[in-house]
């Protein structure tokens, strides 16, 4: 599986940062001046990025404007500066709170807090930041449960969610990777919940709660393509795709 052209997870193009304040005003100008986003989610083990590069060259040849997709690793490595280093954001973003962080932040100033809540701020502000520039696809980084509570008479969000049986995640981790059954099951099991801890530890949100979505698709039941079909055909619906966005 080639998604290069889409997103390159050694070297993260910030080119698109630099129109923000064109965008903006773009924007303001509209009719409907909010900015529109779509967060795609997904179970470990389930295809979100061949998902996500087929729905961007979907919305390269339907969308008058461009979109961009920002994936989890865009996000660690765009959230990583000096006095916090990528090893340190892809670390915090794998694991849980440690006694000490939690201790920390308990007992002492914000600006003292451990270093796996600033971490989770920044990714936090990133994600927003990007959120209200308009036009982005994110995929993972907990984007669905940073979002979930803007105001929708400002921000213009969907959200999606990839689900599977966990046998059938397992096949394809193990066919992926090139790697035995029990190894996959270890690697489904310990990913899984590393990742889902962590939007938990910091938001209190499950990502596994439906109520955060406006559409799941069970991946094993439908090919990749009949789920963009669901995704770009739930946008037109929702007014994502008109002549403003």
């Amino acid at each position: 599986m080639d998604f290069g052209h889409h997103f390159d997870r050694s070297v993260v193009d910030l080119n698109f940062f630099r129109d923000w304040e064109a965008r903006r005003e773009a924007r303001a100008a509209r009719p409907d001046g909010r900015p529109r986003f779509v967060t795609l989610s997904r179970e470990f083990g389930c295809q979100g990025q061949e998902i996500a590069a087929e729905l961007m060259t979907r919305l390269l040849d339907r969308s008058p404007s461009s979109w961009t997709l920002v994936t989890r690793d865009m996000l660690e490595q765009m959230a990583a500066s000096a006095d916090c280093p990528s090893r340190m954001v892809e670390q915090v973003a794998e694991d849980r709170w440690s006694f000490a962080d939690w201790f920390a932040d308990a007992l002492v100033p914000g600006y003292l807090q451990s270093s796996s809540s600033k971490v989770f701020e920044r990714l936090k502000r990133l994600i927003l930041n990007l959120a209200d520039t308009g036009n982005v696809v994110f995929l993972e980084g907990g984007a669905q449960v940073v979002t979930a509570r803007l105001d929708p008479r400002k921000f213009h969000g969907l959200h999606f969610r990839l689900v599977a049986p966990h046998a059938w995640r397992v096949h394809q981790v193990a066919e992926y990777k090139k790697i035995a059954r029990d190894e996959a099951q270890i690697v489904v099991q310990d990913k899984s919940h590393r990742r889902d801890q962590f939007i938990r530890d910091f938001t209190g949100v499950s990502p596994d709660d439906p109520h955060l979505y406006h559409v799941i698709y069970n991946n094993a039941r439908l090919s990749p393509a009949a789920i963009v079909d669901g995704i770009v055909a739930t946008m037109q619906a929702e007014g994502l795709l008109n002549p403003e966005a």
